[in-house]
């Protein structure tokens, strides 16, 4: 399937309209059903983002000087100003994580020696391996990477990655996160370890995953395993492969995932922390997708999705149930 004129522009009505004061929660849901429905909607909305972002910068580079400066830093950040566009700006940024990483690469990973890499909130990192592996290093994230003569190594701390690992049959790649190992040779797959949590998605390729002391499951591309540390089981689901990277995409999905979940998402992007006022507030289960913009904006869409209000101050958002 190949995407047509009718996805593109479908794709940007979806941006224009959920950016719009006027969203409602049966608009959000309706994007998240027509977003998971095919790939050819997830590339077509990612084609929308990326000329938006194209027209961003045409503008940015009219507008100030006539050359670029050599990038400086290490890390990307999520958030970038406004921008007087028809577009939102909303997908502005969203385009702008597609394209905007910048590439760190990897030194000193060789002969065992360790090299660790970390993002701080509202960052990103894309690293280059020796070995030609590359990966994503999501916000507040940290790893560090060992290469030695007959495997490689990553220890995953608390973060989300996305590894797409150069293939290797005599040296496989390993990837500790918690209890939980990864194995791989070459493959594509994303790989999160959050309070307590991990979630291993493979969006190409095989990958082996040995939760704890348990028996290895074999996941292909679309399956997905998560498991809580400490514990002996593991559950498998079919995951949407555009899904798998949406995050890289400046989209975060859920599907049916507590609203703590979502809240400790945020503070990984911005530095004003948001926090839940009671226990109900937390355990509500949210379905559905946020576009990476504006944190109030962000937590606001949240009151149309959930039965919930924000208090808004200087130093916190507070969410609290209705």
């Amino acid at each position: 399937m190949t995407r047509s004129q009718a996805d593109i522009e479908t794709a940007i009505g979806w941006l224009v309209r959920l950016q719009g004061e006027a969203a409602t929660e049966s608009d959000w849901h309706a994007f998240d059903a027509w977003l998971t429905a095919s790939l050819v909607h997830a590339e077509a909305y990612d084609a929308a983002q990326a000329f938006d972002q194209r027209l961003d910068l045409d503008a940015r580079l009219a507008e100030h000087a006539p050359a670029a400066a050599p990038a400086t830093d290490n890390v990307v950040p999520l958030r970038q100003s406004h921008r007087a566009w028809a577009w939102s700006a909303g997908a502005a940024i969203a385009a702008a994580l597609v394209a905007g990483a910048v590439l760190v690469p990897a030194s000193g990973v060789m002969g065992g020696q360790e090299t660790t890499y970390s993002t701080g909130v509202g960052e990103r990192k894309t690293i280059a391996l020796d070995d030609g592996t590359r990966i994503e290093l999501n916000a507040a994230s940290s790893l560090t990477v060992r290469f030695e003569r007959k495997t490689r190594h990553v220890a995953l701390g608390d973060a989300q990655a996305f590894f797409d690992v150069a293939k290797d049959p005599k040296r496989p790649f390993l990837i500790e996160a918690g209890d939980t190992q990864v194995r791989v040779v070459g493959t594509a797959f994303d790989v999160r370890h959050r309070d307590g949590q991990v979630a291993v998605a493979v969006q190409r390729g095989e990958v082996e995953v040995r939760p704890a002391d348990a028996n290895p499951f074999r996941l292909r591309p679309g399956q997905g395993l998560s498991h809580a540390e400490g514990q002996a089981d593991a559950r498998l689901a079919t995951v949407a492969i555009e899904e798998v990277s949406g995050w890289r995409q400046g989209r975060l999905i859920y599907r049916d995932q507590p609203l703590s979940q979502v809240v400790g998402d945020l503070n990984r992007l911005f530095p004003r922390p948001v926090k839940l006022a009671d226990a109900k507030a937390a355990d509500m289960r949210l379905s559905g997708v946020l576009i990476v913009d504006e944190q109030d904006a962000m937590v606001g869409r949240l009151s149309h999705l959930l039965p919930v209000r924000t208090t808004t101050t200087k130093d916190a958002i507070v969410i609290r149930a209705r």
